[in-house]
């Protein structure tokens, strides 16, 4: 497994603090309120592509400042998606948990697998913070890819796998929202079921990824469903390892930015009836891959 630097890696424009040895760093130096040079955007887009999600303390930010700010990973438009917004800043989706409607996100997965060109990551800023639990854990694809055998390896690179959003719990939703099902078939038209490989190649790192994720990967092609079940048990259990996660504690005024493409994240839904709230925008590029 390959271990991130053990030290503080220093930048010309902040310091880098691994946060585990696999996956993640702190970073330390920079006022996120303030416009960024072209020499910080570059910086901070090879840390998040070296660490995979990075975080931010302390940071007092606008609506507008996290907009602002998350336009240096990518493209930021506004959210086509079910969670309210924020109306101000229509980029941004509110994520929210309450005693009256608590919502959770306790499972592994990517975010919008189930698009051809999905996104390439997320900033999410924390409001409202319970007093204890409510942690987000995050994955490392490369880390985990990397603890296999080379054959098994080679193996994994000759298969393709479907992804889609009907298994993840979205046909229910739909079906409460609009009992005649026109919502359903809209969106199943809109969004049919896409093909990615099951091993893909990070565009910055050069790095391979395990690309297939329990809430929206369906099956491997070419394979008895029996089988394919079977292998894609074997691989998500890969990521449920503590040595390729890390775990975040939010603190009022947290940051976390992470890479869609070569991570899995799971929300913890251990706080309720306490009050959760952050502010979630999603970045994307012309081509993910």
């Amino acid at each position: 497994m390959t271990l991130l630097t053990q030290v503080s890696t220093v930048y010309q424009s902040f310091v880098a603090e691994p946060y585990t040895p696999n996956i993640g760093a702190t970073l330390h130096g920079l006022d996120l309120t303030q416009p960024l040079s072209d020499l910080v955007q570059a910086e901070l887009k090879a840390a998040l592509a070296q660490y995979e999600v990075i975080f931010f303390r302390d940071q007092i930010l606008t609506p507008a400042q996290q907009v602002a700010f998350t336009r240096c990973f990518g493209q930021v438009n506004e959210v086509q998606a079910f969670f309210p917004r924020v109306e101000s800043q229509p980029e941004i989706e509110i994520v929210e948990s309450t005693a009256e409607r608590p919502s959770v996100s306790n499972n592994w997965h990517a975010d919008i697998t189930w698009r051809d060109n999905p996104p390439v990551g997320t900033s999410l800023y924390a409001q409202v913070i319970p007093a204890s639990g409510g942690d987000t854990l995050w994955a490392s694809l490369t880390a985990a890819y990397e603890t296999l055998p080379a054959e098994f390896k080679v193996y994994l690179e000759t298969l393709s796998a479907m992804h889609t959003w009907e298994i993840s719990g979205w046909t229910e939703y739909l079906l409460q929202q609009d009992a005649s099902g026109q919502q359903l078939q809209e969106a199943r038209a809109k969004y049919p079921p896409v093909t990615h490989p099951v091993v893909r190649v990070h565009p910055i790192t050069g790095k391979k990824i395990l690309y297939v994720n329990p809430t929206f990967t369906s099956h491997i092609h070419g394979l008895p469903r029996v089988q394919s079940d079977a292998l894609l048990a074997q691989l998500y259990g890969l990521i449920t390892v503590p040595e390729v996660q890390a775990r975040l504690r939010w603190q009022p005024n947290t940051l976390a930015v992470w890479d869609n493409r070569s991570t899995q994240h799971y929300a913890v839904a251990d706080f309720f009836p306490q009050h959760r709230k952050l502010h979630r925008i999603t970045f994307t590029a012309d081509q993910a891959f």
